[in-house]
C-alpha cells in the first residue's frame, strides 16, 4: 500500500471515532468475500446456470475441459515433441490456417513446419514459466462420433480463437484410442495483436465459457452435454490428486477422489442443500409449464441430492423434451442480460432506480435463485446503519443532499476511491429496500476501489486493504450524513453490529470451482502458511520441525514426483494447481523449501527469495501505475 493510500487511510480512521464505530458498517462489508458478493454475477448468469442444471437433472454428460499441467512448451524441440505425441495417433486435424485440415495425422516434415510456424511468433526476450504455448483438452461421452468431435471442436476454435482482434493460432488434434474420444489443443499463446493467452475467471478466456461453449456447439450435432459444476450434481468430493491417480493406475484400481473434511465439507452440505432447492423449484416451474417428463426429472434430482446421493448422467430425458424449458430460462436470461446492460448505460439517479426496480422483479421470484445462493436476500430488510438502507434514510430530508456544503463532504469523502459521488448520491435518495441490493451496491464500491488502487481481489491481502477502504469509506459517509440530518443513525450503533453480524455469520461460502484447485479453499496448512506468508513475506516459516514435515506433506500430496523434484529446485510452475499467482506460488515454494533441512539454505531457497522481493515490488508498481505491464503475463 502507497504512503499516500496510508495516510488517507489512517486519516478515516481517526476521524471515525469509536470502534464500534467501523464495526455497523463492517457487519455489511467485511464478508462481501465470504459470502460471494465481491463476485456477484447478474441474473442472467443464473438464468444460465439453470439452463445447464436442467441439462444434468436431464442425464445429459458433464461437458470436460481442461488445461493440461505443465503442458506448455517452452523450446521448440519440446513443441515438435509434443506435436509428434498428438498428431500421429490422431483420428481428425484440425489447423486454425486451413494448412493441415482434413488431415488424419502429420509426418515428421509437417509437424516441423508446424513447430517453426508458432516458435516464430515467439518474443526471444520473454519466456514464460507455463511456456509459450498452453495444452487444452476437451473429452466426449462413449460413442461421440470423430466427426462429431472434429465438428464441435472446429467451431469452438473459431469462436474463441478466431474472432476479429482475439486470433490465435492452433492446432486440434482428435484422438479415438480411448473410450471418452477426446481433443487436444494447443495454441499459441501470443497473438499476433500481442494479447497473451491465460485462463481466468471472469477474463473474456475462462473455464465457464469454455465448457457452455462445448454445451452449445455439442447441441447443434445432436451430442447431450452440461455445465454445470460437481457441487451442482450433488458431489461432495474433489478429484484426485495426480499422485494418486498413478498410483491407482500402479495398483489396477480406480483412483479415490478427495473428501472434504471439517468446515469445507460443511459447506459443501450446505450448499447441495440449496441446490436441491433449487431443483424443486424448477420441477415446480416445469410442471406448471405442462413440461412433466421434465418436471419429474428435476423432481428426482432434488430428491436425489437430498438424499445426499450424486446426480448421473443416463440418457433418461431426450433433448427435445428439455429444450422447451430450456428456452424459457432462455428468455429470462436474455432478458436479464439485456436489463443489466442497459442499467450500465443509465446516468446515475436514473440506474439507481432501475435497479431497485429490477431488485422488485428479482425478489418476486427468489424461489427460483435468479441471483444465486444469494437470493434469499432480495426478501430480507437491509441494514439499521448502512449508507445505503432505506430504513436508516430519513425520506423528508433528502432535498438536503443538493445543498452545497452537504454534496462537498461527499465528494471530499469519496476523492481518491473512484467512487462516483452522483452515483452514491443517487442511491441514497433511492435507498435500498432489500439486503441484496444494499450488498449489491456495496460490492460495486468495492470493485471501484481495486479497480483505482489496482488491486487483485481474489487475493486475500488486497481484499483487506480494499475492505478496510470501503469500511472506513462508509462511516465517514454515514457520520457527514448523520450530521446533515439524512441518515437516523451514524453506524456508530453497537446493535445495529450485532443485528448485522448475525445476519451473515451463517452464511456459506460458495465451494471451490474444480477449474481452481485454490489453496484457500483446498488446505487448512496450505491456507494458513499462504495467510501468513502474504502478510509477512520475510517471516521464517516454521518454527517447530514437525510443523514443516507438516507442511512438506500437504503440498507433496499434490505433486507427482516430476513436480516434487522440479519444486526442490525452485521452480514454483510446479505449484500451478495450487495458486493460480505466481507470488503466491513462490510464498508457497519458499515455505516448502525452509520445511526440509536440506534445502532451506540452498541456492533455490535463495532464488525464490529473490524472487519474491523482486515480484512484491512490482506488484506494487502495477498497482500505483508506476509501470504497465501487460495482462496474463503474470500468469505465466
Amino acid at each position: 500500500m502507497s504512503g499516500a493510500i496510508s495516510a488517507r487511510t489512517k486519516g478515516r480512521s481517526a476521524s471515525s471515532g469509536s470502534p464500534s464505530s467501523a464495526s455497523a458498517v463492517a457487519a455489511v462489508t467485511g464478508t462481501l468475500f465470504e459470502e460471494g458478493w465481491g463476485r456477484t454475477h447478474g441474473a442472467g448468469y443464473h438464468a444460465r446456470r439453470q439452463q445447464q442444471m436442467t441439462r444434468a437433472a436431464s442425464g445429459h454428460f458433464p461437458a470436460i475441459f481442461k488445461p493440461v499441467r505443465n503442458g506448455g512448451c517452452r523450446t521448440r524441440s519440446a513443441l515438435v515433441a509434443q506435436l509428434t505425441y498428438l498428431t500421429t495417433k490422431s483420428t481428425h486435424i484440425i489447423d486454425s490456417r486451413s494448412v493441415y485440415d482434413g488431415k488424419s495425422e502429420l509426418d515428421a516434415d509437417q509437424i516441423t513446419k508446424v513447430a517453426d510456424r508458432f516458435s516464430g511468433a515467439w518474443n526471444e526476450g520473454f519466456s514464460p514459466k507455463l511456456g509459450h504455448t498452453t495444452h487444452m483438452i476437451m473429452a466426449f461421452p462413449i460413442g461421440t462420433k470423430g466427426e462429431d468431435v472434429r465438428t464441435i471442436a472446429s467451431q469452438l476454435g473459431e469462436r474463441f480463437f478466431g474472432q476479429e482482434g482475439r486470433r490465435f493460432d492452433y492446432l486440434i488434434a482428435v484422438h479415438e484410442d480411448r473410450a471418452h474420444p477426446h481433443a487436444h489443443i494447443i495454441l499459441n499463446r501470443r497473438s499476433p495483436d500481442g494479447e497473451f493467452f491465460y485462463l481466468q475467471r471472469d477474463h473474456h478466456f475462462n473455464y465457464d465459457a469454455f465448457r457452455e461453449g462445448m454445451v452449445e456447439e455439442a447441441e447443434k450435432v445432436g451430442v447431450r452435454l452440461e455445465a454445470t459444476r460437481r457441487i451442482d450434481r450433488g458431489v461432495h468430493s474433489y478429484k484426485p490428486t495426480v499422485r494418486e491417480v498413478y498410483q491407482a493406475k500402479e495398483e489396477g484400481r480406480a483412483p479415490v477422489e478427495r473428501q472434504r473434511t471439517g468446515g469445507d465439507a460443511e459447506r459443501a452440505r450446505e450448499e447441495i442443500g440449496l441446490v436441491a432447492r433449487l431443483y424443486r423449484s424448477l420441477s415446480n416451474e416445469a410442471t406448471h409449464e405442462n413440461r412433466t417428463h421434465v418436471g419429474e426429472a428435476l423432481g428426482r434430482a432434488a430428491e436425489l441430492l437430498s438424499r445426499g446421493q450424486p446426480l448421473q448422467p443416463d440418457g433418461a430425458i431426450t433433448m427435445s423434451e428439455t429444450h422447451s424449458l430450456e428456452e424459457l430460462s432462455s428468455r429470462f436470461a436474455d432478458q436479464a442480460i439485456r436489463a443489466e446492460a442497459m442499467a450500465e448505460t443509465m446516468e446515475p439517479a436514473k440506474r439507481a432506480a432501475f435497479e431497485r426496480e429490477l431488485s422488485d422483479i428479482y425478489a418476486g421470484i427468489a424461489h427460483m435463485q435468479p441471483i444465486g445462493a444469494q437470493s434469499h436476500r432480495l426478501n430480507e430488510v437491509p441494514s439499521d446503519a448502512g449508507v445505503y438502507s432505506e430504513t436508516n434514510i430519513e425520506r423528508d430530508a433528502l432535498a438536503r443532499l443538493s445543498a452545497t456544503d452537504v454534496r462537498q463532504r461527499v465528494e471530499t469523502s469519496l476523492e481518491g476511491t473512484g467512487i462516483d459521488a452522483d452515483r452514491v448520491i443517487a442511491r441514497i435518495e433511492t435507498g435500498a429496500n432489500s439486503a441484496a441490493l444494499e450488498r449489491q451496491w456495496l460490492a460495486d464500491d468495492l470493485r471501484a476501489i481495486a479497480k483505482n488502487d489496482r488491486l487483485d481481489l481474489e487475493r486475500q491481502d488486497h481484499r483487506d486493504i480494499a475492505t478496510e477502504r470501503l469500511n472506513d469509506l462508509h462511516v465517514e459517509l454515514s457520520e457527514a450524513l448523520h450530521r446533515a440530518g439524512i441518515l437516523r443513525n451514524d453506524g456508530a450503533s453497537e446493535a445495529a453490529a450485532v443485528t448485522d453480524a448475525n445476519l451473515v455469520a451463517n452464511e456459506p461460502t460458495s465451494p471451490v470451482e474444480e477449474a481452481r484447485t485454490y489453496v484457500e479453499e483446498t488446505d487448512a496448512v496450505l491456507r494458513d502458511m499462504l495467510s501468513a506468508m502474504r502478510a509477512n513475506s520475510a517471516m521464517d516459516s516454521f518454527d517447530r520441525e514437525a510443523d514443516g514435515t507438516r507442511f512438506r506433506e500437504a503440498v507433496e500430496e499434490h505433486l507427482d514426483e516430476e513436480q516434487i523434484a522440479n519444486l526442490k529446485q525452485g521452480d514454483d510452475s510446479a505449484l500451478a494447481d495450487l495458486a493460480d499467482d505466481r507470488l503466491d506460488r513462490l510464498y508457497l515454494a519458499k515455505a516448502y523449501l525452509q520445511s526440509d533441512a536440506a534445502t532451506a539454505n540452498g541456492g533455490a531457497a535463495q532464488d525464490v527469495m529473490r524472487e519474491i522481493a523482486e515480484t512484491e515490488v512490482d506488484r506494487v508498481r502495477e498497482r500505483h501505475g508506476e509501470t504497465h505491464n501487460e495482462p496474463g503475463t503474470r500468469h505465466g
